[in-house]
């Protein structure tokens, strides 16, 4: 069956304005740190909108409301990850084929950011229309987020106080709860060096070999208990370097250990289990980046939940919810995780407007819950 493949430039005004929002958001680059042209267009439509727009460097946001609490940010980034390769055509060309939006970004997360905003678009035009919106709405489009740099966690302190918080990624619009984090490791395996001809095969002075020893002690450390919705803590080596010459037994190997981290251990308890299972050197290179999880009986779940019609769930991939500890969380959004950073990046059209619905209930049903928590 051949697809209608529509040039998004002759086409936009034939959208709904949340797919005509995304498609133009994603023709204008935006890889991380490069985002101030976008930055320019969301500070432009959102003061065109009627919303106070803000800016601070390339983070852009508003706050309207009806009531002073509960604050609830709904939260997205505007920065991409450099198009990878097997694009089939301009990644910033954004093109339509049948239900489909494609191009850089569109997913991850500029169709997330697009909802809020078309969701804060409705709830402004039924305040305009005398229905009360009994929250503050905070509508915070960052930056940097796939960096994690200068975006959410720069000006989240010009945000505060905040009470609940969603957070707009490519969920499939599942509720996600809780997600990973990074722990980064660097080891070091030592050995001394010698001839090749005058050394026995199995010399402990090989750091070569010393390394491969412990890259499969590694593989063996027990990371019990698992954790309810995000399943067992996860370690790669992901980087190796060690030798000086084809015929030297080298005195030096070093690997990186990419860590996936849950709330069954802190990171210092993990670290701690790799020191006492390897032989090396264990040095922490990066640990800010640490889990965190919101409770099931948090209105802002309950809300996602009965808003979504799907459980709630644990998200594999990192996101600006890192950010917020202490504020109940939930990530969720239009999308799909696995099409993002892949060649021909796609959002459909049909999940968009499904995001915009599925947000603005959300809304609705977390003030209800929270005017109801004592």
């Amino acid at each position: 069956m051949t697809q209608s493949r529509t040039d998004i430039s002759v086409s936009c005004t034939a959208l709904s304005p949340v797919c005509e929002r995304v498609a133009r958001w994603s023709r204008i680059r935006s890889v991380s740190r490069e985002e101030q042209s976008l930055a320019d267009e969301v500070h432009r439509e959102l003061a065109a909108l009627g919303f106070q727009a803000r800016r601070d460097g390339n983070n852009v946001w508003c706050e309207f409301g009806d009531a002073t609490r509960p604050r609830l940010l709904l939260n997205s980034h505007i920065d991409t990850v450099p198009p990878a390769a097997g694009w089939s055509g301009d990644p910033w060309n954004v093109r339509i084929e049948s239900d489909r939006v494609i191009g850089l970004g569109v997913n991850d997360a500029k169709g997330c950011g697009a909802s809020l905003v078309e969701t804060a678009v409705r709830i402004q035009r039924a305040r305009d229309a005398g229905e009360r919106c009994d929250a503050t709405i905070v509508l915070a489009l960052t930056a940097e987020e796939e960096i994690s740099g200068q975006g959410l966690s720069a000006v989240l302190p010009r945000l505060q106080p905040l009470d609940a918080a969603i957070v707009g990624e490519p969920t499939g619009l599942a509720p996600m709860i809780a997600q990973r984090g990074l722990l980064v490791l660097r080891c070091v395996a030592r050995g001394r060096t010698g001839h090749p001809a005058n050394t026995p095969a199995d010399t402990p002075n090989n750091a070569i070999a010393n390394a491969a020893a412990d890259i499969a002690r590694l593989r063996g450390i027990n990371w019990e208990p698992p954790h309810a919705v995000l399943g067992a803590i996860h370690a790669h080596v992901t980087m190796i370097a060690g030798g000086v010459a084809r015929n030297v037994v080298p005195d030096s190997c070093e690997f990186w250990v990419d860590v996936r981290t849950t709330p069954t251990l802190s990171h210092r308890e993990i670290v701690e289990r790799v020191r006492a299972a390897l032989s090396c050197e264990v040095n922490i290179h990066s640990e800010r980046l640490t889990p965190i999880e919101t409770a099931a009986d948090e209105p802002i779940v309950r809300a996602a939940v009965v808003a979504s019609g799907n459980p709630p769930a644990g998200s594999r991939t990192m996101s600006d919810m890192v950010f917020l500890r202490g504020v109940p969380s939930v990530k969720i959004g239009p999308g799909e995780s696995i099409r993002s950073h892949t060649p021909d990046e796609f959002v459909m059209m049909h999940e968009l407007t499904r995001g915009v619905d599925v947000y603005e209930k959300l809304i609705h049903e977390f003030t209800a819950r929270w005017a109801q928590r004592d």
